[in-house]
């Protein structure tokens, strides 16, 4: 069987078109020119660490640890450290400035974050506002996106921290 120009033609065309299909799959660019995505270890989870302990760690999906807060009062500087997929820590010089901590908390009349610019983006301190439970969400944002969560405030698996009342008659 002969094939014809236009055959030939249609089939080149084809297999051209679908080799640049496959290579811009495998070789993501971004217009803003952002590609340290790969220039750094991803996260897979955090610890929380005060006076140099680990509070609470969020790693393989499971959460250990706990945090209690005295009504009325603020905790010491807490530090967050990510995670790499082995359980060790990613550096704070494997992640550029674009990166920041983020957070949401599921009642904020129970507990507030507060992060200064002197405790540096990776610390931050929590307030008793008042007695009860709250459940907190915590995230490396990159831009205008999250690169990593932990659960959301809506799952039983978040991060809860606890605020305890203050006995007023001791």
């Amino acid at each position: 069987m002969k094939t014809t120009p236009y055959f030939t033609r249609s089939l080149f065309t084809l297999l051209f078109s679908f080799a640049l299909l496959i290579t811009a799959c495998d070789n993501p660019a971004s217009s803003d020119g952002d590609s340290d995505h790969d220039d750094h270890s991803e996260p897979y989870g955090l610890e929380l660490i005060m006076n140099g302990e680990t509070v609470i760690e969020y790693f393989n999906g499971q959460v250990t640890g706990d945090l209690h807060i005295n009504e009325g009062e603020e905790t010491a500087l807490i530090t967050v450290e990510f995670l790499n997929e082995e359980g060790e820590h990613i550096h704070d010089e494997d992640l550029d400035e674009e990166y920041s901590l983020g957070w949401n908390i599921e009642n904020e009349n129970i507990l507030s974050i507060e992060q200064h610019d002197e405790d540096g983006r990776w610390s931050f301190h929590m307030h008793g506002k008042s007695a009860g439970a709250s459940k907190v969400q915590f995230q490396l944002l990159h831009g205008d996106h999250a690169d990593f969560e932990t659960p959301a405030v809506t799952q039983d698996e978040a991060i809860e921290i606890h605020v305890d009342a203050v006995n007023q008659n001791e």
